[in-house]
């Protein structure tokens, strides 16, 4: 079974202007006013959408899949309830 996200090495051959389109894509498809990031992650080269809240973020996961133009997809979110109950 071939999974259908990029390998890791592609990590060193994404230029920035593939890594621009890529955030374009996803902004154009999904919402141009969610906060994209695509870097290197522990999944190798990784589509990032940081939200800034929690809602949104679930929001937001619903919305776009886990693999986006064959990369991971990780959705983050900032909290200042470090130490408050799940």
């Amino acid at each position: 079974m071939r999974s259908s996200t990029k390998k890791f090495d592609d990590a060193e051959r994404l230029s920035p202007m593939i890594r621009d389109e890529i955030i374009l894509k996803a902004a154009i498809q999904f919402d141009p006013e969610w906060d994209y990031d695509f870097r290197r992650g522990t999944l190798g080269p990784t589509l990032y959408v940081h939200a800034d809240c929690k809602e949104k973020a679930q929001l937001i996961r619903k919305t776009i899949p886990g693999d986006f133009e064959g990369y991971p997809v990780i959705v983050t979110y900032i909290t200042n309830d470090l130490f408050s109950d799940p």
